[in-house]
């Protein structure tokens, strides 16, 4: 019997000697954060891969979802989020100053339908974040999109779980205003902690400002401009960002191959069905999901998974909504629904083992031990 962990994080001795050798030489140059040229040089390679716009880095999504929240001025009014989704999307709302409203999601993408955005904007609504959850993209993209941009409200991208996904050949981080992503440690490409904005907006200058305690090095050292925080990202924090954007055709295809394995070999029956990805997507696959029929039947697969097969499967996408948090009794918040799309999600999905360097009889024996718990 084998034992499958629930997420590794794969570095080859290449890997490694590149790192090492690009800190040796952010070291020896003694110049750490700030504006540096591997923060520089991560943000057009990110804006190269996104494919249009520019990048500002930043230390973490949440970060980066603030200070695109305070950019377009949220303070006093509201922004729509998902209730199904890391609670750092509502508090990203709250910090800059806005009211939360929560919104019920599709069962068929798991992000904000067209209906829920129509039935939960008000007069006041400022901007609406859609989260690609699971690293799916909503196949009604382009409809929220358009019924944003005609009401004048700003569609932000929560892309921190879609590095690589595309809806109809557009690649993620364009499909919005604004777009935030991760580099979390468990993320597609990661740099351990870190955030990353990309916009086409003329409001570049303001994030740069922003994430730099208001400051602009272009200027002098010591100005203030904007009532900034400390949001930066470090030099060494960047290396480890380049390293994955060189790597990151590689990543994104490991990642997709394995998903085709599942697919393909996994005997999906009563009561265990695959989550059908929206058609024109192409998902980041940052989760594998499996939708069991009812929370008996997951717990089932989960414990028997772990218990008979030792396979440690990893998180479900989100075992919990936001708007139960108790933590809302501290920020404005709204309600627009009862949910329910949201309430059998969370009861249902599975997720499987989903990322790089699973060999090739770890994947066969995952399979093996699914079809067992399957077929009973």
């Amino acid at each position: 019997m084998q034992s499958i962990k629930k997420y590794n994080l794969p570095y080859s001795t290449e890997d490694i000697r590149f790192v090492q050798n690009h800190i040796e030489h952010v070291l020896q140059k003694g110049y750490l954060t700030d504006g540096g040229e591997y923060v520089a040089r991560f943000e057009d390679f990110w804006a190269h891969i996104v494919g249009e716009g520019q990048a500002v880095a930043v230390n973490s999504c949440t970060t980066a979802l603030e200070i695109i929240l305070r950019t377009i001025g949220v303070k006093g009014a509201s922004v729509v989020v998902p209730t199904y989704t890391f609670f750092a999307t509502p508090m990203s709302v709250h910090h800059a100053g806005g009211t939360v409203i929560y919104a019920d999601i599709s069962k068929e993408t798991l992000s904000l339908s067209l209906e829920s955005v129509k039935g939960a904007v008000r007069d006041d609504t400022k901007a609406v974040i859609i989260v690609h959850v699971g690293g799916i993209v909503s196949n009604e993209i382009d409809e929220i999109r358009n019924f944003c941009f005609k009401k004048g409200i700003f569609l932000i991208e929560d892309a921190a779980c879609a590095h690589g996904a595309s809806f109809k050949g557009r690649n993620v981080g364009t499909l919005g205003h604004y777009s935030a992503f991760s580099f979390h440690h468990s993320k597609v490409l990661t740099t351990g902690e870190g955030g990353m904005i990309v916009t086409s907006e003329p409001s570049i200058e303001k994030m740069k400002r922003l994430r730099a305690l208001g400051l602009d090095r272009d200027i002098n050292n010591w100005e203030v401009f904007e009532l900034g925080n400390n949001y930066k990202m470090s030099e060494i924090t960047a290396v480890l960002g380049l390293l994955h954007c060189q790597k990151s055709d590689d990543i994104f295809n490991e990642r997709r191959q394995l998903a085709e394995y599942y697919d393909r070999e996994i005997e999906f029956n009563n009561p265990y069905q695959k989550f059908e990805i929206p058609v024109d997507t192409t998902s980041a696959y940052y989760k594998y999901i499996i939708l069991a029929e009812n929370e008996h039947d997951k717990k089932h697969f989960t414990d028997t998974l772990k218990m008979k097969y030792d396979i440690d499967l990893p998180p479900t996408v989100y075992d919990y909504m936001c708007h139960e948090q108790k933590i809302n009794s501290k920020i404005k918040h709204v309600c627009s629904s009862e949910f329910h799309n949201a309430r059998e999600m969370m009861e249902r999905n599975i997720c499987l083992p989903m990322y790089c360097g699973l060999a090739e009889d770890q994947r066969k024996y995952i399979v093996e031990s699914v079809n067992e718990v399957i077929n009973g």
